[in-house]
């Protein structure tokens, strides 16, 4: 097949939807299709990069109608280079673009929202929908869409909500890149965070949101500590400033490690990773040597499938989570992991203590974890996509 992933950004930024659509467009490849991405920025500073397959790469131009834009370069790609299927990455704006497109070449549509542009939070004034002219984007882009994929119950809920027909709706996982995490290769993160290296690591992975609950996490640590006095936080993603203020008025500095970003180590860069030693992958290193994993998002139905959670499984940790929908799609509390209440410091520093203190506990629910974690390889979850867009073309 020929098909189209259109994209609003792309590596090297580095977040949730970038490395699925990247691991997306390799592992389709690999099944003998024709891939691209479309529509990102960057078309003079990223026109060197080579990731393994075609990355079309729009330029940016400023003080214009994005939307306008947009579809004519949409439109434009589509001409010159065909496909079979478009597999637009969020409803807003990529998938209601598409389906302008689609109306007047009648090309099939995919979409798969990534959490931003279909959830709701009121409270924290989370989402795209609570913008009444893109959530009335959002309803058409759904209704023209062939397939409407979904990571997770919540999205799916959240496609219900937004008028999308459930008889559309295809329940397809994130992936996991298992080999990432399968040698021991790696430098000492310990020596590279500054940390003792008897220290126990805790490990937290994503950009900083208030409904992540990353600081529930930090006000966790000095219970955490009082019983494991090696305990060490580590909180990887960017945006922290919120949490450095934490962690200076909980006195917690040298508790907590924040590394800000690390970058996603992929081929084709200007400072190219491939030719690499593997021990640069700093952020695989840490959970491969980290001894447990923390995710404390504090909105129940509003979480997708945390790729963080599965590339933790994929190293071998076992998981404290609070108990939110897309948690629930993996962690079986006991077997490879702990689920716990939201907003409730204690309950998470109880679970972290108990799992930490027990070492046949702790590698028992590792090796839970990576056996779930096998269920998730790309190799799977592209021959899924692949028969979504077979049925969507029919």
């Amino acid at each position: 097949m020929n098909i189209l992933l259109y994209v609003n950004s792309f590596l090297p930024t580095v977040g949730g939807k970038e490395i699925v659509v990247h691991y997306l467009a390799r592992e389709l490849q690999k099944l003998g299709n024709r891939v691209r991405v479309v529509g990102p920025s960057g078309w003079i500073s990223r026109r060197k990069e080579n990731y393994g397959y075609p990355v079309h790469r729009w330029p940016t131009l400023r003080g214009l109608y994005p939307e306008k834009v947009g579809y004519a370069q949409l439109s434009l790609d589509a001409a010159i280079w065909g496909c079979d299927v478009i597999h637009a990455h969020t409803t807003y704006p990529n998938g209601y673009l598409a389906s302008l497109i689609k109306k007047k070449r009648h090309l099939p549509l995919v979409i798969t929202p990534h959490g931003h542009d279909i959830h709701v939070i009121p409270e924290l004034n989370f989402g795209h929908r609570l913008d009444p002219v893109k959530d009335k984007k959002i309803r058409h882009a759904l209704q023209s869409a062939e397939i409407v994929t979904a990571i997770s119950d919540s999205v799916e809920h959240s496609l219900v909500d937004a008028g999308c027909k459930p008889s559309k709706i295809r329940k397809i996982p994130n992936g996991i890149d298992v080999e990432r995490f399968t040698h021991d290769r790696y430098d000492d993160v310990r020596q590279w965070l500054g940390l003792p290296a008897a220290s126990r690591l805790i490990l937290s992975v994503g950009n900083y949101h208030p409904r992540k609950g990353q600081d529930i996490i930090i006000e966790a640590m000095p219970l955490v500590r009082s019983k494991i006095p090696a305990a060490r936080l580590v909180i990887v993603g960017g945006n922290q400033g919120a949490l450095a203020k934490k962690i200076d008025e909980l006195k917690l500095t040298e508790s907590v490690r924040l590394t800000g970003s690390i970058p996603f180590p992929l081929p084709g860069r200007n400072n190219d990773t491939s030719k690499r030693p593997e021990s640069q992958d700093r952020l695989a290193a840490l959970y491969c040597q980290s001894d447990i994993y923390v995710s404390a998002s504090i909105n129940k139905e509003a979480e997708g499938l945390s790729l963080a959670m599965l590339d933790a499984m994929a190293a071998g940790l076992p998981v404290v989570a609070t108990d939110i929908s897309g948690s629930r799609d993996i962690i079986k509390s006991g077997s490879n992991g702990v689920l716990v209440g939201l907003s409730d410091h204690r309950q998470l520093a109880e679970a972290i203590v108990t799992i930490l203190g027990d070492e046949n506990m702790r590698r028992s629910m590792g090796a839970e974890g990576k056996q779930t974690a096998q269920n998730y390889h790309w190799s799977e979850i592209a021959r899924k996509y692949l028969e979504v867009y077979q049925a969507a073309v029919v």
